[in-house]
């Protein structure tokens, strides 16, 4: 469903929600619910070479200073007829994106209604329900750590789609099953350059039983890359005789489309709160058939203990890209800097690069405050191939392998403190 036939529906429920004959203005409460949260925070990276992001939706990253636009953020929401069927949902968020603008975007923009008891649907910007924090991802106060674990939330950076969504709950025993299915249409901006999803099409499933949590999901969609400095490279090798490269047209057809790429993402979850103890685990999965979006895997685990106001936490991650890599061949003539640049477009998927890695987060969270909580959180994250260099994501440095060494060794660190609020 496109998005300028949505809004319009969306606008007209919120129109006719709010001129129902009982939503009298002293009665405010009846008919429009308010509520809003937010971040105030600073991060630091720990190298003079590579540069760390909070989010791999923004351009900015820190390499040895310390920075305020990370995880900070303003957001809103505002739901109209919160306690009748039809409700009509609107969230702004200002927070830093890849044009290092704050101006606020629409987050969510749809409305629900209860088809039966068990059934409803959503029409509208909406979340993707892919991971078990997808329905609170920018609600950092509703999170234990300081963010989502970036090893496993890169593996998919789409936060809403246009379109529906459908749900299904069922309580079965003393346990509760729910079940959603959405298809749609988004656009992701991110370091890299931007992603156009079409045919967004996912089924989720989730089971919650007194302490427990589990949520598994498979989605795939249609994606078209504008990646400036990849499509440079492209062009460049597309365009060598076969003296220079022996295979580079064929090599990037079939390697390396930007248009009709085809992907999948499986994922499943869990999370374990009895009130003092916290556990969660995630592991996800990306197939692609091109190295410019490409095959990739990701897992945590996280545990935490509540003492009073206090929560120490301790998370586990792995990120790694799974796509094979291209067999670019230099000719017989191929100058020494030429075998050098295809030895190293081979290594890092096509100049995307290689932001393989492992990483240890310890943190404390103290709610010293109603509706307050302040986060401080060290991580330390070792990259698999320092030399082949990280030109998106969540880490970025340059390449070793065209001739100037970049100093890095694979290891770096960055320290974040948040105060995440609610209200």
């Amino acid at each position: 469903m496109k998005a300028h036939y949505i809004y319009p529906l969306v606008l007209a429920s919120v129109a006719s929600v709010a001129l129902v004959p009982t939503a009298r203005a002293d009665d405010l409460a009846d008919w429009l619910k308010i509520d809003g949260f937010g971040t105030i925070g600073t991060y630091k990276g720990n190298s003079d070479v590579a540069g760390v992001r909070t989010d791999q939706r923004q351009n900015v990253v820190s390499k040895n200073d310390w920075r305020f636009d990370g995880d900070t953020q303003a957001s809103i929401q505002a739901t109209l007829n919160p306690t009748g069927k039809l409700k009509a949902v609107l969230q702004l968020i200002s927070k830093k994106d890849i044009q290092s603008s704050n101006k606020p975007t629409v987050e969510w923009a749809y409305v629900s209604y209860p088809l039966t008891s068990e059934f409803d649907i959503k029409l509208g910007r909406t979340v993707a329900p892919i991971f078990v924090m997808s329905d609170y991802r920018n609600l950092n106060y509703a999170q234990t750590m300081a963010r989502p674990q970036t090893e496993i939330y890169q593996v998919n950076p789409i936060t809403y789609q246009d379109g529906a969504t459908i749900r299904w709950d069922k309580k079965v025993g003393s346990g509760q099953l729910q079940l959603e299915g959405f298809f749609g249409k988004t656009k992701v901006s991110v370091s890299g350059g931007d992603v156009d999803l079409s045919r967004v099409k996912g089924l989720s499933l989730k089971w919650a039983q007194d302490d427990w949590s589990v949520r598994g999901g498979y989605s795939w969609y249609d994606a078209s890359v504008i990646a400036p400095t990849v499509e440079a490279n492209i062009k460049t090798l597309s365009a060598l005789p076969a003296v220079a490269c022996t295979n580079c047209a064929s090599v990037i057809a079939a390697v390396a489309p930007r248009t009709g790429i085809t992907a999948t993402i499986s994922t499943l979850g869990a999370t374990y709160d009895n009130g003092l103890w916290i556990a969660q685990a995630e592991w996800a999965k990306r197939d692609t058939n091109s190295v410019v979006i490409p095959a990739v895997s990701g897992w945590n685990v996280m545990g935490g203990y509540r003492m009073g106001d206090f929560t120490p936490y301790a998370g586990f991650s792995n990120f790694k890209i799974e796509s094979t890599k291209s067999t670019l061949a230099p000719g017989a003539f191929a100058p020494a800097a030429l075998r050098a640049q295809l030895n190293y477009l081979n290594a890092s998927y096509m100049g995307t690069g290689d932001p393989s890695r492992d990483a240890v987060s310890v943190g404390m969270r103290w709610d010293f405050a109603k509706n307050l909580a302040l986060k401080a959180q060290y991580e330390n994250i070792k990259m698999k191939n320092p030399t082949v260099g990280a030109s998106s994501g969540f880490q970025s440095y340059p390449t070793s392998m065209l001739g100037q060494s970049n100093g890095f060794n694979g290891r770096l660190s960055m320290f974040t403190l948040n105060l995440d609020f609610v209200f």
